[in-house]
Protein backbone atom coordinates (compact mmCIF):
# COMPACT_ATOMS: atom_id res chain seq x y z
CA UNK A 1 0.00 0.00 0.00
CA UNK A 2 3.00 2.16 0.78
CA UNK A 3 4.42 1.96 -2.29
CA UNK A 4 0.65 2.03 -4.48
CA UNK A 5 0.72 5.42 -2.51
CA UNK A 6 4.07 6.94 -3.66
CA UNK A 7 3.26 6.08 -7.43
CA UNK A 8 0.01 8.38 -6.65
CA UNK A 9 2.31 11.17 -5.21
CA UNK A 10 4.72 11.20 -8.00
CA UNK A 11 2.43 10.93 -10.80
CA UNK A 12 0.31 14.22 -9.78
CA UNK A 13 -0.36 14.12 -13.78
CA UNK A 14 -3.90 15.41 -15.37
CA UNK A 15 -4.93 12.15 -17.83
CA UNK A 16 -8.01 14.12 -18.82
CA UNK A 17 -7.58 17.58 -18.60
CA UNK A 18 -6.54 17.95 -22.40
CA UNK A 19 -9.69 17.66 -23.63
CA UNK A 20 -10.81 20.70 -21.69
CA UNK A 21 -8.31 22.75 -23.02
CA UNK A 22 -8.85 21.87 -26.32
CA UNK A 23 -12.30 23.64 -26.36
CA UNK A 24 -10.84 26.87 -25.23
CA UNK A 25 -11.04 29.54 -28.17
CA UNK A 26 -10.05 33.01 -28.46
CA UNK A 27 -12.54 35.57 -28.91
CA UNK A 28 -12.60 36.03 -33.02
CA UNK A 29 -12.13 40.17 -32.03
CA UNK A 30 -9.02 39.83 -30.42
CA UNK A 31 -4.99 39.69 -31.44
CA UNK A 32 -3.53 36.40 -32.56
CA UNK A 33 -0.50 35.03 -33.54
CA UNK A 34 1.09 35.22 -37.45
CA UNK A 35 0.61 31.96 -37.98
CA UNK A 36 -3.42 32.20 -36.78
CA UNK A 37 -4.45 35.02 -39.14
CA UNK A 38 -7.03 34.21 -41.37
CA UNK A 39 -5.65 35.55 -44.68
CA UNK A 40 -3.88 32.45 -46.51
CA UNK A 41 -0.05 32.47 -47.41
CA UNK A 42 -0.12 34.38 -50.90
CA UNK A 43 3.72 33.19 -51.45
CA UNK A 44 2.80 29.75 -51.80
CA UNK A 45 2.84 28.06 -55.31
CA UNK A 46 -0.58 26.69 -54.84
CA UNK A 47 -2.11 29.75 -53.52
CA UNK A 48 -0.49 32.36 -56.19
CA UNK A 49 -1.66 29.89 -59.12
CA UNK A 50 -5.00 29.59 -57.81
CA UNK A 51 -4.68 33.97 -57.10
CA UNK A 52 -3.56 34.29 -61.49
CA UNK A 53 -6.46 31.76 -62.30
CA UNK A 54 -9.00 33.14 -59.88
CA UNK A 55 -7.85 37.20 -61.36
CA UNK A 56 -8.16 36.00 -64.73
CA UNK A 57 -11.44 35.08 -64.26
CA UNK A 58 -12.61 38.12 -62.82
CA UNK A 59 -11.14 39.92 -65.72
CA UNK A 60 -13.06 37.90 -68.41
CA UNK A 61 -16.22 38.71 -66.35
CA UNK A 62 -15.51 42.31 -66.32
CA UNK A 63 -14.69 42.32 -70.31
CA UNK A 64 -17.79 40.38 -70.81
CA UNK A 65 -20.24 42.67 -69.28
CA UNK A 66 -18.91 45.45 -72.00
CA UNK A 67 -19.46 45.62 -75.78
CA UNK A 68 -18.05 42.67 -76.95
CA UNK A 69 -19.82 43.28 -80.50
CA UNK A 70 -18.35 46.46 -81.69
CA UNK A 71 -14.96 44.23 -82.95
CA UNK A 72 -12.22 44.83 -80.25
CA UNK A 73 -13.50 42.23 -77.58
CA UNK A 74 -9.71 40.71 -77.27
CA UNK A 75 -8.02 43.77 -77.30
CA UNK A 76 -10.54 44.92 -74.20
CA UNK A 77 -9.60 41.43 -72.93
CA UNK A 78 -6.24 42.23 -73.07
CA UNK A 79 -6.36 45.54 -71.05
CA UNK A 80 -8.44 44.44 -68.83
CA UNK A 81 -6.30 41.27 -67.89
CA UNK A 82 -3.10 42.95 -67.70
CA UNK A 83 -4.50 45.66 -65.10
CA UNK A 84 -6.18 43.07 -63.04
CA UNK A 85 -3.36 40.70 -62.47
CA UNK A 86 -1.12 43.38 -61.86
CA UNK A 87 -3.57 44.33 -58.92
CA UNK A 88 -4.02 40.96 -58.12
CA UNK A 89 -0.40 40.01 -57.71
CA UNK A 90 0.65 43.39 -56.12
CA UNK A 91 -2.07 43.67 -53.47
CA UNK A 92 -1.19 39.90 -52.83
CA UNK A 93 2.10 40.88 -52.43
CA UNK A 94 1.13 44.32 -50.27
CA UNK A 95 -1.16 41.73 -48.02
CA UNK A 96 2.04 39.23 -47.40
CA UNK A 97 4.24 41.75 -46.09
CA UNK A 98 1.59 43.69 -44.08
CA UNK A 99 0.32 40.14 -42.34
CA UNK A 100 2.32 40.68 -39.26
CA UNK A 101 0.94 44.30 -38.99
CA UNK A 102 -2.64 42.74 -39.29
CA UNK A 103 -1.87 40.30 -36.77
CA UNK A 104 -1.53 43.17 -33.88
CA UNK A 105 -4.98 44.14 -33.88
CA UNK A 106 -8.29 42.36 -34.04
CA UNK A 107 -10.25 41.25 -36.56
CA UNK A 108 -12.23 43.51 -37.82
CA UNK A 109 -9.55 46.46 -37.53
CA UNK A 110 -7.19 43.85 -39.97
CA UNK A 111 -9.70 43.13 -42.02
CA UNK A 112 -10.41 47.08 -42.51
CA UNK A 113 -6.75 47.68 -43.04
CA UNK A 114 -6.48 45.30 -45.68
CA UNK A 115 -9.54 46.76 -47.25
CA UNK A 116 -7.71 50.16 -47.55
CA UNK A 117 -4.25 48.55 -48.20
CA UNK A 118 -6.14 47.27 -51.39
CA UNK A 119 -8.14 50.77 -52.44
CA UNK A 120 -5.03 52.49 -52.41
CA UNK A 121 -2.73 50.44 -54.52
CA UNK A 122 -5.62 50.32 -56.90
CA UNK A 123 -6.11 54.13 -56.82
CA UNK A 124 -2.44 54.79 -57.00
CA UNK A 125 -1.63 51.97 -59.73
CA UNK A 126 -5.07 53.19 -61.73
CA UNK A 127 -3.57 57.17 -61.41
CA UNK A 128 0.01 55.64 -62.79
CA UNK A 129 -1.88 53.68 -65.87
CA UNK A 130 -3.51 57.29 -66.74
CA UNK A 131 0.08 59.10 -66.47
CA UNK A 132 1.32 56.90 -68.65
CA UNK A 133 -1.62 57.01 -71.41
CA UNK A 134 -0.88 61.11 -71.00
CA UNK A 135 2.66 60.69 -71.43
CA UNK A 136 3.33 58.97 -73.78
CA UNK A 137 0.82 59.26 -76.19
CA UNK A 138 -2.30 60.85 -78.04
CA UNK A 139 -5.10 58.41 -76.58
CA UNK A 140 -6.75 60.24 -80.35
CA UNK A 141 -4.27 58.07 -81.85
CA UNK A 142 -4.29 54.36 -83.20
CA UNK A 143 -2.08 51.78 -81.64
CA UNK A 144 -0.58 51.22 -78.44
CA UNK A 145 -1.81 54.88 -76.91
CA UNK A 146 -5.33 53.48 -77.63
CA UNK A 147 -4.85 50.93 -74.52
CA UNK A 148 -4.51 53.37 -71.84
CA UNK A 149 -7.99 55.13 -70.72
CA UNK A 150 -8.74 58.78 -71.58
CA UNK A 151 -11.18 59.69 -68.56
CA UNK A 152 -9.51 59.87 -65.58
CA UNK A 153 -12.18 59.77 -62.90
CA UNK A 154 -14.42 57.15 -64.71
CA UNK A 155 -11.71 55.26 -64.77
CA UNK A 156 -9.94 54.98 -61.19
CA UNK A 157 -13.36 54.99 -59.39
CA UNK A 158 -14.62 52.13 -61.44
CA UNK A 159 -11.24 50.08 -60.80
CA UNK A 160 -11.69 51.30 -57.14
CA UNK A 161 -15.33 50.18 -56.67
CA UNK A 162 -14.97 46.17 -58.46
CA UNK A 163 -11.49 46.09 -56.56
CA UNK A 164 -13.66 46.94 -53.21
CA UNK A 165 -16.08 44.76 -53.88
CA UNK A 166 -13.35 41.68 -54.63
CA UNK A 167 -11.47 41.76 -52.16
CA UNK A 168 -14.68 42.12 -49.66
CA UNK A 169 -15.65 39.02 -50.73
CA UNK A 170 -12.72 37.23 -50.66
CA UNK A 171 -11.84 38.76 -47.10
CA UNK A 172 -15.19 36.98 -46.26
CA UNK A 173 -14.31 33.67 -48.01
CA UNK A 174 -11.14 33.80 -46.30
CA UNK A 175 -12.43 34.06 -42.86
CA UNK A 176 -15.26 31.65 -43.29
CA UNK A 177 -12.76 28.90 -44.57
CA UNK A 178 -10.64 29.78 -41.72
CA UNK A 179 -13.10 29.16 -39.13
CA UNK A 180 -14.40 26.51 -40.20
CA UNK A 181 -10.71 25.07 -40.68
CA UNK A 182 -10.17 25.64 -36.60
CA UNK A 183 -13.66 24.24 -35.65
CA UNK A 184 -12.37 20.78 -37.87
CA UNK A 185 -9.24 21.22 -35.86
CA UNK A 186 -10.30 21.91 -32.65
CA UNK A 187 -13.36 18.73 -33.18
CA UNK A 188 -10.25 16.16 -34.05
CA UNK A 189 -7.95 17.61 -31.26
CA UNK A 190 -10.84 17.24 -28.63
CA UNK A 191 -11.59 13.68 -30.07
CA UNK A 192 -7.95 12.60 -29.93
CA UNK A 193 -7.17 14.29 -26.10
CA UNK A 194 -10.94 11.91 -25.21
CA UNK A 195 -9.20 8.77 -26.80
CA UNK A 196 -6.25 9.49 -25.20
CA UNK A 197 -7.62 9.89 -21.83
CA UNK A 198 -9.72 6.58 -22.34
CA UNK A 199 -6.59 4.60 -22.97
CA UNK A 200 -4.02 6.06 -20.36
CA UNK A 201 -5.92 5.26 -16.97
CA UNK A 202 -6.22 1.61 -18.75
CA UNK A 203 -2.78 1.47 -18.94
CA UNK A 204 -2.54 2.37 -15.65
CA UNK A 205 -5.04 0.10 -14.10
CA UNK A 206 -3.25 -2.71 -15.57
CA UNK A 207 0.00 -1.75 -14.47
CA UNK A 208 -0.55 -1.82 -10.95
CA UNK A 209 -2.88 -4.98 -11.10
CA UNK A 210 0.78 -6.17 -12.78
CA UNK A 211 2.94 -4.54 -9.82
CA UNK A 212 0.39 -5.60 -6.95
CA UNK A 213 0.91 -9.19 -8.32
CA UNK A 214 4.79 -8.78 -7.65
CA UNK A 215 4.61 -7.42 -4.35
CA UNK A 216 3.58 -11.23 -2.34
CA UNK A 217 6.60 -12.67 -4.92
CA UNK A 218 8.77 -9.86 -4.73
CA UNK A 219 8.63 -7.00 -3.38
CA UNK A 220 11.97 -5.27 -4.44
CA UNK A 221 11.12 -5.39 -8.10
CA UNK A 222 7.31 -4.19 -7.34
CA UNK A 223 9.15 -1.18 -5.14
CA UNK A 224 11.70 -0.78 -8.68
CA UNK A 225 8.93 -0.70 -10.94
CA UNK A 226 6.51 1.33 -9.37
CA UNK A 227 9.60 4.43 -9.55
CA UNK A 228 9.93 3.04 -12.94
CA UNK A 229 6.30 3.25 -13.89
CA UNK A 230 5.54 7.05 -12.00
CA UNK A 231 8.67 8.52 -13.72
CA UNK A 232 7.63 7.57 -17.34
CA UNK A 233 4.25 8.73 -16.65
CA UNK A 234 5.36 11.96 -15.47
CA UNK A 235 7.47 12.09 -18.79
CA UNK A 236 5.73 10.56 -21.38
CA UNK A 237 1.99 11.44 -19.79
CA UNK A 238 2.37 14.75 -18.59
CA UNK A 239 1.80 16.94 -22.02
CA UNK A 240 -2.19 16.08 -22.18
CA UNK A 241 -3.24 16.37 -26.25
CA UNK A 242 0.48 15.96 -27.17
CA UNK A 243 3.16 13.68 -28.79
CA UNK A 244 5.79 11.85 -27.42
CA UNK A 245 8.94 10.96 -29.02
CA UNK A 246 9.30 7.67 -30.52
CA UNK A 247 11.93 7.10 -27.80
CA UNK A 248 9.89 7.40 -24.80
CA UNK A 249 7.12 5.29 -26.52
CA UNK A 250 9.78 2.47 -26.26
CA UNK A 251 10.76 3.37 -23.45
CA UNK A 252 7.40 2.89 -21.84
CA UNK A 253 7.11 -0.59 -23.90
CA UNK A 254 10.23 -2.03 -22.45
CA UNK A 255 9.15 -0.99 -18.94
CA UNK A 256 5.71 -3.06 -19.05
CA UNK A 257 8.07 -5.73 -20.33
CA UNK A 258 10.15 -6.17 -17.75
CA UNK A 259 7.12 -5.99 -15.40
CA UNK A 260 5.17 -8.58 -17.59
CA UNK A 261 8.46 -11.03 -17.49
CA UNK A 262 9.04 -10.19 -13.56
CA UNK A 263 5.22 -12.06 -13.61
CA UNK A 264 5.59 -14.60 -15.83
CA UNK A 265 9.08 -15.54 -15.73
CA UNK A 266 10.65 -17.64 -18.05
CA UNK A 267 7.21 -17.68 -20.36
CA UNK A 268 7.97 -14.74 -21.69
CA UNK A 269 10.13 -13.66 -23.95
CA UNK A 270 10.06 -10.83 -26.15
CA UNK A 271 12.66 -10.27 -29.20
CA UNK A 272 13.33 -6.82 -30.27
CA UNK A 273 14.63 -5.67 -33.84
CA UNK A 274 14.34 -2.26 -34.60
CA UNK A 275 16.59 -1.33 -37.16
CA UNK A 276 18.15 2.75 -37.08
CA UNK A 277 14.28 4.12 -36.02
CA UNK A 278 14.49 7.69 -35.87
CA UNK A 279 13.72 8.07 -32.41
CA UNK A 280 12.82 11.93 -32.47
CA UNK A 281 9.92 10.65 -34.07
CA UNK A 282 6.79 12.41 -32.68
CA UNK A 283 3.89 9.37 -32.03
CA UNK A 284 0.40 9.68 -29.82
CA UNK A 285 1.33 8.29 -26.58
CA UNK A 286 0.46 4.57 -26.03
CA UNK A 287 0.61 3.23 -29.07
CA UNK A 288 2.97 0.64 -29.25
CA UNK A 289 2.35 -0.72 -24.83
CA UNK A 290 -1.08 -1.51 -25.37
CA UNK A 291 -0.21 -3.80 -28.99
CA UNK A 292 2.28 -5.54 -26.21
CA UNK A 293 -0.14 -5.80 -23.57
CA UNK A 294 -2.68 -7.68 -25.93
CA UNK A 295 -0.02 -9.93 -27.16
CA UNK A 296 0.88 -10.90 -23.86
CA UNK A 297 -2.91 -11.32 -22.56
CA UNK A 298 -4.03 -13.10 -25.62
CA UNK A 299 -1.56 -14.78 -26.39
CA UNK A 300 1.32 -15.87 -24.17
CA UNK A 301 -0.89 -16.25 -21.31
CA UNK A 302 -3.55 -19.33 -22.78
CA UNK A 303 -0.10 -20.95 -23.65
CA UNK A 304 1.16 -23.28 -20.88
CA UNK A 305 4.56 -23.36 -22.10
CA UNK A 306 4.07 -19.29 -23.00
CA UNK A 307 5.70 -17.72 -25.97
CA UNK A 308 7.65 -15.66 -27.90
CA UNK A 309 6.27 -11.66 -28.83
CA UNK A 310 8.59 -10.34 -31.73
CA UNK A 311 8.87 -6.58 -32.12
CA UNK A 312 10.07 -5.41 -35.13
CA UNK A 313 10.74 -1.93 -36.55
CA UNK A 314 11.85 -0.26 -39.73
CA UNK A 315 12.04 2.73 -42.30
CA UNK A 316 10.45 2.53 -45.42
CA UNK A 317 10.59 5.45 -47.86
CA UNK A 318 9.25 8.17 -45.21
CA UNK A 319 7.82 6.18 -42.80
CA UNK A 320 7.91 4.63 -39.75
CA UNK A 321 7.20 0.70 -39.73
CA UNK A 322 6.66 -1.38 -36.35
CA UNK A 323 5.04 -4.51 -35.69
CA UNK A 324 4.67 -6.89 -33.00
CA UNK A 325 3.70 -10.46 -33.17
CA UNK A 326 2.65 -12.70 -30.84
CA UNK A 327 2.04 -17.15 -31.00
CA UNK A 328 -1.95 -18.05 -30.91
CA UNK A 329 -3.78 -20.16 -28.83
CA UNK A 330 -6.94 -22.35 -29.99
CA UNK A 331 -9.67 -20.61 -30.23
CA UNK A 332 -11.33 -22.27 -26.89
CA UNK A 333 -8.17 -21.17 -24.97
CA UNK A 334 -8.26 -17.59 -26.31
CA UNK A 335 -9.28 -14.90 -23.53
CA UNK A 336 -13.24 -14.00 -23.88
CA UNK A 337 -14.28 -10.38 -24.37
CA UNK A 338 -13.88 -7.27 -26.90
CA UNK A 339 -11.15 -5.20 -24.56
CA UNK A 340 -8.92 -6.81 -27.95
CA UNK A 341 -10.23 -5.17 -30.18
CA UNK A 342 -11.10 -1.81 -28.99
CA UNK A 343 -7.59 -0.99 -28.10
CA UNK A 344 -7.24 -1.58 -31.82
CA UNK A 345 -9.87 0.77 -32.47
CA UNK A 346 -8.93 3.35 -30.40
CA UNK A 347 -4.99 3.50 -31.98
CA UNK A 348 -6.26 3.34 -35.42
CA UNK A 349 -8.73 6.22 -34.65
CA UNK A 350 -5.41 8.46 -32.67
CA UNK A 351 -3.67 7.74 -35.51
CA UNK A 352 -5.91 8.66 -38.41
CA UNK A 353 -6.58 12.14 -36.16
CA UNK A 354 -2.59 12.95 -36.19
CA UNK A 355 -1.86 11.38 -39.86
CA UNK A 356 -4.55 11.48 -41.66
CA UNK A 357 -4.57 8.79 -44.74
CA UNK A 358 -0.91 8.42 -44.36
CA UNK A 359 -1.17 6.36 -40.82
CA UNK A 360 -1.18 2.46 -41.18
CA UNK A 361 -2.74 -0.40 -38.84
CA UNK A 362 -2.98 -3.67 -40.30
CA UNK A 363 -4.19 -7.26 -38.59
CA UNK A 364 -2.72 -10.28 -39.70
CA UNK A 365 -3.54 -13.72 -38.61
CA UNK A 366 -1.87 -16.50 -40.38
CA UNK A 367 -0.48 -20.03 -39.38
CA UNK A 368 -0.89 -19.80 -35.47
CA UNK A 369 0.56 -16.28 -35.46
CA UNK A 370 -1.35 -12.96 -34.99
CA UNK A 371 0.54 -9.72 -35.97
CA UNK A 372 -0.17 -6.11 -35.85
CA UNK A 373 1.12 -3.43 -38.28
CA UNK A 374 1.50 0.07 -36.88
CA UNK A 375 2.69 2.50 -39.82
CA UNK A 376 3.12 6.85 -38.91
CA UNK A 377 5.36 9.41 -41.16
CA UNK A 378 8.76 10.35 -40.13
CA UNK A 379 8.06 14.10 -39.48
CA UNK A 380 5.46 15.58 -37.10
CA UNK A 381 3.89 17.75 -40.11
CA UNK A 382 3.72 15.02 -42.85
Amino acid sequence: MQSLMQLVQKLRVPLTNGAAEALKQKPADSPCPEDQFYLPDFTATSNVVILLVGAQLVALLLSLSGNQFAGNYFNTLARISLLVLWLAVSSAWLLSIARPLFCRFNVSAASVLAVLLVAINTVVSSEVVYWFGTVYGDPLLDGPAAMFPQNRPVFVLRNLLVALLVVVILLRYFYVSFQWKQNVERAATFRFNALQARIRPHFLFNSLNTIASLTRSNPAAAEEAIEDLADLFRASLGRPGQSVALEDELDVVRVYERMERQRLGSRLTVNWRLEDLPLETPVPSLTIQPLLENAIYHGIEPLADGGVVDIAGECRDDMVLISVTNPLAQVDQRPQGRGHQLALDNIRQRLELLYGNRAQLEVRELAGQFSVLVGFPKLAGA
